[in-house]
């Protein structure tokens, strides 16, 4: 997982869509402040009434947390690479040159993959 600031902010957001409800409570209050709602470990800390030192603590565990589902179940890793598979799908689906027999299944095959490619989450995949 990426370590640096903005990106590891972004990545464990993203991590977190996919392994919340296997987060505590907490872990995910923390996450969603930390990461979705771009608050500093100080506002968490007056939020929750912990210190700041606690709300760093927590935020590293559910990070490991966080790694450590990943690094079993790659569901986040299969997300990316079925959208990645989708993209070059519907890339190559606009290259072909469709019969009058076929060309009402192509467009809705490349409306599917165009739906699923708008939906899901905003990662830039």
């Amino acid at each position: 997982m990426a370590k640096d600031g903005l990106n590891k902010k972004v990545e464990y957001g993203l991590l977190a869509a996919f392994y919340a409800p296997l987060l505590t409570d907490k872990q995910q209050a923390l996450i969603q402040m930390y990461c979705d709602e771009d608050l500093s470990l100080s506002e968490i800390a007056g939020q929750m009434s912990i210190s700041r030192q606690a709300v760093s603590e927590h935020l590293n565990r559910t990070y490991d947390k966080l790694d450590g589902l990943e690094s079993h179940l790659k569901l986040y890793n299969q997300y990316r690479a079925l959208r990645q598979s989708a993209a070059a799908c519907l890339e190559l689906l606009r290259g072909v040159k469709a019969t009058p027999d076929t060309a009402d299944n192509l467009r809705q095959a490349m409306a599917l993959l165009r739906r699923d490619m708008e939906g899901g989450m905003d990662d830039g995949v």
